[in-house]
């Protein structure tokens, strides 16, 4: 296996030095990513040559991306999503796509709660605010978390971990996902998206971008929530209608957005311009713990892909 090549393209790599000593004894790094930068699809087609497998970040694997890579066997992404990936150009190529989806759930289900209390209880604003030894002008008193109807749409290991923590402060917690079929303790089952969207105080999002591009959060879908509503998207950019949230906090139907997530990233636009928006450039799995995890899961996920291709 020594004789096999791999590109590691992800942005930042290392958090566990050990990864990379387990993949040099292996296999032989053609390329490493050491500028800190997302790379470009002109950058990522240089770096794959002749690469057979990819210890890959949210960097573009486009289709004019994998036809470059006529050695390329195995995709090994850190991280849960593979929206970045042109998935049926890899399959016509034959190659493999793995994912480390265990490891982020604790720290993107944190996250998703720090957004929320973020958002509940204005601190950011408050923060911007002491600096300058002004408190409260213009900033709307905080609410509890407590006793709120907390709606999660999408219950894979991030959203069924995200309801034990809000049952943990009190919450009413609801959810929809058409792949869960029986009831889930202690929690309600909504029947369709519609009733759960009505019924919410806090709306969060954790479910993989929907066929078609369909937004959860749209120009349908919005007059449906709660006047004051809170949106919390840690999933997929593609999953709201960002000039649809834009009305919504302009006419204040929409109260507070947490977004990790963006359409296009790194984000800049008009949500820049509401102090009620909280963003963060789409690190909920950065943490030192998850981060080590999930490299440490990318890299045996590539070495048991390209061992199985050699069998």
């Amino acid at each position: 296996m020594k004789q096999q090549k791999i590109a590691i393209t992800i942005r930042s790599f290392g958090t566990d030095p050990d990864c990379l000593e387990k993949l040099k004894t292996h296999f032989t790094i053609s390329y490493q990513n050491t500028n800190g930068l997302r790379l470009s699809e002109e950058e990522l087609a240089i770096a794959m040559r002749g690469a057979h497998g990819v210890i890959a970040g949210t960097e573009r694997y486009t289709e004019k991306v994998i036809r470059s890579s006529a050695d390329l066997k195995v995709i090994s992404r850190v991280g849960v999503g593979t929206d970045n990936i042109d998935k049926e150009a890899a399959r016509k190529a034959g190659i493999s796509i793995v994912n480390t989806p265990i490891a982020p759930a604790d720290a993107v289900a944190e996250h998703t709660l720090t957004l929320i209390l973020c958002c509940l209880k204005n601190i950011c604003r408050y923060n911007s605010a002491a600096r300058i030894h002004n408190v409260t002008t213009g900033i709307p008193p905080g609410l509890m978390l407590k006793d709120k109807v907390c709606g999660i749409i999408g219950m894979g290991r991030i959203g069924k971990r995200v309801a034990v923590i809000l049952l943990a402060f009190g919450c009413k917690v609801i959810y929809f996902d058409p792949y869960i079929k029986e009831e889930i303790p202690e929690m309600q089952k909504a029947g369709t998206l519609d009733e759960i969207i009505a019924a919410s105080d806090i709306l969060t999002l954790h479910t993989p971008s929907l066929k078609g591009g369909e937004r959860i959060i749209s120009r349908r879908t919005l007059p449906l929530c709660k006047e004051g509503v809170i949106i919390i998207n840690t999933a997929r950019g593609s999953l709201i209608d960002e000039e649809i949230l834009i009305k919504g906090l302009k006419a204040r139907k929409i109260r507070a957005l947490g977004l990790d997530v963006f359409v296009k990233e790194p984000y800049s636009g008009p949500l820049e311009n509401f102090p009620e928006v909280i963003m963060t450039p789409h690190i909920a799995s950065n943490t030192v713990e998850s981060r080590g995890e999930m490299e440490r899961e990318a890299v045996q996920n590539l070495i048991s892909a390209l061992r199985g291709r050699e069998s």
